[in-house]
């Protein structure tokens, strides 16, 4: 799932690096003008590698980071080397968001710019400014998110070593992203090929689905909203079934697959669970569909509606059945980090 492309990213003429950056519940997305990062949003305490440890390093750069509270395994390598009883993930808000879930996200944050950074040592000082989001219904927590996020940070991983200035923090309604990324350029001006009036997005999460109403460039809060439902419904669903047929549990990257393939190999061979994905599907399918009837009834003066996240295609069908002006996404997955960055860069040229 991690991806990487350019070994290093350019500086801005003026010193300061913008990214556009969306720690989602089940994948952090990182995106420049020039790098798009990738990792899922999964850590845990790392641990000791008896073989292999430089090519396993290698293989996952940038998974490994060093913070106050110690060694932590993330992302692809913490999926691989840590049991599943080890893993911490978001999910959703927590009994204490500044000590926990903002602890959390910072961790990310690192690990992001880490891989955006990769390369640098000697705590080189970067500069930045961040656009990121939270879910609609959380964005009461954004002040904090901010405080979290400002400042100095040492950054330490095993690709990189930096320390990282961050001036700026804008935090905005997470599919939010989506609706910038189709109405302004990734130089922040304003699409003249995009002429709707009143813009949905629909953004099918890890573990919400999160609506929002633009008209005419201004959010509408009465018709945006949060539920706490996403992908993590089927997931969860597979891994009961795949426990109740073989006894065992089965790591993310099994349940991930019969997912995405519908397909369990057994021993080698090949078991169909198409069926059974299709049941998986149906509460994330009926629970998206619920949000859309309860914020925008039938639809009718919704002039688009653009469905992203890594779940969109998953509920694809349903949506464009009920709502015929959907419109899925390309590049889903990263559409509000680039539609952050396209923000980002609107803010800047406006001021």
């Amino acid at each position: 799932m991690s991806k990487r492309r350019n070994t290093l990213i350019p500086i801005a003429p003026n010193g300061v690096t913008t990214i556009g950056l969306d720690i989602g519940y089940g994948v952090v997305k990182a995106v420049t003008s020039e790098t798009v990062i990738t990792f899922p949003s999964v850590a845990g305490h790392a641990r000791e590698i008896k073989f292999q440890q430089a090519e396993i390093a290698q293989r996952h750069p940038g998974d490994q980071i060093v913070d106050n509270e110690g060694m932590w395994f993330v992302g692809d390598l913490a999926l691989a080397q840590l049991p599943p009883g080890e893993l911490l993930r978001l999910r959703g808000r927590t009994a204490n968001e500044a000590t926990m879930g903002n602890a959390f996200r910072l961790r990310l944050a690192k690990v992001a710019i880490g891989k955006l950074f990769n390369g640098t040592r000697d705590r080189d000082a970067v500069h930045i400014r961040v656009a990121t989001g939270l879910p609609c219904d959380h964005m009461r927590d954004a002040v904090e998110l901010k405080r979290t996020l400002l400042g100095t940070h040492l950054i330490q991983t095993d690709s990189a070593e930096v320390i990282a200035n961050v001036t700026e923090v804008m935090v905005m309604p997470q599919p939010y992203g989506t609706i910038y990324s189709r109405t302004l350029t990734s130089v922040g001006d304003l699409n003249p090929a995009h002429t709707f009036m009143r813009t949905g997005v629909c953004d099918v999460g890890t573990y919400t689905v999160d609506i929002a109403l633009d008209d005419d460039g201004e959010y509408i809060d009465a018709e945006s909203g949060s539920v706490e439902s996403g992908v993590f419904t089927a997931q969860e669903r597979i891994a009961e079934m795949l426990e109740r047929d073989y006894r065992q549990k089965m790591p993310y990257r099994i349940i991930e697959e019969v997912l995405r393939t519908g397909k369990f190999r057994a021993s080698g061979e090949p078991v169909d669970y198409r069926e059974a994905v299709e049941e998986a599907l149906a509460p994330l399918r009926s629970a998206t569909l619920n949000l859309l009837s309860e914020k925008w009834k039938s639809g009718t003066i919704v002039d688009v509606i653009y469905l992203s996240g890594g779940g969109a295609e998953y509920v694809l069908r349903e949506v464009i059945s009920a709502y015929p002006q959907t419109q899925l996404v390309r590049q889903a997955q990263i559409a509000n980090a680039q539609g952050y960055l396209n923000y980002a860069r609107f803010a800047e040229r406006a001021s």
